[in-house]
């Protein structure tokens, strides 16, 4: 602190600045010509304190930033009655101005001095007071209508009040700037006092009922998953009564056939092996016997193969069982 009331004391005694540039972003003073475009001298008949050259110097205490009425209303403060405004700016283009006409309009704008505070509206018989487009503007606390309750952090709210009849309306608290434009910010609702509570105890209601219907579709959900689930199981229990034991059997005879022709045929290559070995020994000896070990050979045949058929493996003459 010390130290500024120092700056400052050696920058008062200090000559005017004998350049133009020099006033530019000055300190203690400044040029008409370098004020900004929101920026005007006050009151309008101020006195200059020097000169450099032809053009005036004024103090620098006596610039004010001046806005327009809707930016003054951003901070709780309106334009008094009959002002007339300080000075006309070029204005911002909106969206839905035409290129050819944009640059041609001018704005108004106001100084601190021909404001006053915000005086909101009152609510009348029930319904809540809003601006044209609808809803209410409530960028500080004060401006909110007498008679009125500002709800927030309160889904769905403006349905139950639809629901009801009841009137309400969207509270605007600020903008945002974004894609080049202002979009409005909306924060809850602005309710009649008288209104509130009943709309609070409807919206706990509509809360209670709309969970409990979820939980009922959340129940129902899970019971029918789960009961197709045991019918799935109870068709695969079926299926596997009535084909399961037939396919089984099925198996277990093709795997019987499989082993009874492979006996069968492993017999008949060592009974064509006896066969040769005594054909050869008839030949050399006698030939009735060759005859004689002919007919034994089928008769062997013949009673293994009737005892593959049985299933029964034990009393195959000659044979062993291959696995």
């Amino acid at each position: 602190m010390e130290e500024d009331l120092c700056l400052q004391a050696e920058l008062e005694s200090q000559p005017l600045p004998t350049s133009i540039q020099d006033y530019k972003g000055h300190p203690l003073y400044v040029l008409q010509r370098h004020l900004l475009k929101f920026e005007a001298l006050h009151p309008p008949d101020l006195a200059p304190v020097g000169f450099v050259g032809k053009t005036a110097v004024y103090p620098r205490s006596a610039v004010h930033t001046l806005h327009t009425r809707e930016t003054w209303l951003k901070d709780a403060r309106s334009v008094k009655e009959g002002e007339q405004a300080y000075k006309m700016v070029k204005a911002r283009p909106k969206r839905s101005t035409p290129a050819h006409e944009r640059g041609k309009q001018l704005a108004e704008t106001f100084g601190l001095w021909q404001t006053e505070d915000y005086v909101p509206p009152t609510a009348v018989d029930g319904k809540v007071p809003r601006n044209a487009y609808g809803n209410v503007e409530l960028f500080k606390p004060s401006m909110l209508p007498f008679g009125c309750r500002h709800i927030q952090d309160i889904p769905n709210l403006g349905r139950i009040a639809r629901k009801l009849g009841i009137d309400c309306a969207e509270a605007m608290v600020g903008w945002d700037q974004h894609s080049g434009y202002s979009h409005p910010i909306f924060d809850g609702v602005i309710v009649c006092e008288e209104f509130a509570d009943t709309l609070l105890d409807a919206w706990e209601q509509d809360r209670a009922e709309s969970e409990r219907k979820a939980h009922e579709k959340r129940e129902k959900l899970v019971l029918g998953r789960w009961a197709k689930f045991t019918k799935g199981l109870l068709i695969q229990s079926r299926v596997k009564t009535m084909f399961g034991a037939s396919h089984s059997n099925s198996q277990h005879e093709e795997m019987a056939n499989d082993e009874a022709e492979c006996h069968h045929r492993q017999c008949i290559n060592d009974d064509d092996d006896d066969d040769d070995d005594d054909a050869m020994n008839g030949a050399a000896g006698n030939g009735s016997d060759g005859v004689a070990a002919t007919a034994m050979a089928g008769e062997v045949h013949e009673a293994a193969w009737s005892a593959l058929a049985r299933g029964n493996t034990d009393d195959l003459p000659g044979c062993r069982l291959i696995s």
